[in-house]
């Protein structure tokens, strides 16, 4: 069997959905069970969640009656981020703004997705991808999932991770919005000059 060549152009369409943007208000001695855990009890937090689903086609070798090799051709690709930001109830306007710098590098890496999902998708191409089951059927289904991880680890590398390390050096830029000298815009603006 032919196997497409890892450098041919796949047909990969990628639909970028608008980020959500959720603020949640709690007691301070209260927090939600879901908040992400701080480093002070009762402080706030900004959640970004990238996330990713693809439909992928992929061509077919069929190694044994247990096993295959699949190759992906072609993929129609989702990608959304949704931010939450929590805070308790009487923050300052600091802090609040300090956590919308948070959110707003969520969504600076967030506007680089579609660019990202192709580039993972593509990456991927003509590359063989071994199911192993019960059989040819359950074997498929293996390969596809081992697809589906890897684009997807591929697309959090050029998002989530990126978003991550630059959300830490804003943290360590405004003293996790302690240092009243730095706005929390101009350490957004500082940090995502000339990055993508």
């Amino acid at each position: 069997m032919l196997q497409p060549a890892a450098s041919a152009q796949a047909d990969i369409v990628v639909k970028v959905e608008p980020s959500t943007r959720v603020r949640v208000f709690f007691e301070r001695d209260n927090p939600p069970p879901e908040m992400p855990v701080t480093s002070a009890e009762g402080s706030a937090a900004c959640s970004n969640v990238f996330e990713i689903e693809a439909k992928i086609e992929s061509s077919v070798e069929v190694v044994s009656q247990s096993a295959v090799h699949v190759y992906p051709e072609s993929f129609e690709i989702v990608t959304r981020l949704r931010s939450t930001i929590y805070l308790p109830a009487s923050s300052p306007d600091l802090l609040y703004a300090h956590e919308e710098g948070h959110r707003a590098i969520g969504e600076h890496y967030h506007a680089f997705s579609e660019t990202a999902a192709r580039e993972a998708a593509q990456s991927l191409v003509g590359q063989p991808f071994e199911g192993i089951g019960l059989d040819r059927a359950e074997a498929e289904q293996q390969a596809g999932k081992s697809v589906l991880a890897v684009l997807k680890d591929e697309y959090m590398k050029r998002t989530h991770a990126r978003s991550a390390a630059a959300n830490a050096r804003y943290d360590e830029i405004t003293q996790h919005g302690l240092n009243t000298h730095i706005p929390p815009e101009a350490a957004v603006a500082h940090l995502l000059i000339g990055h993508d």
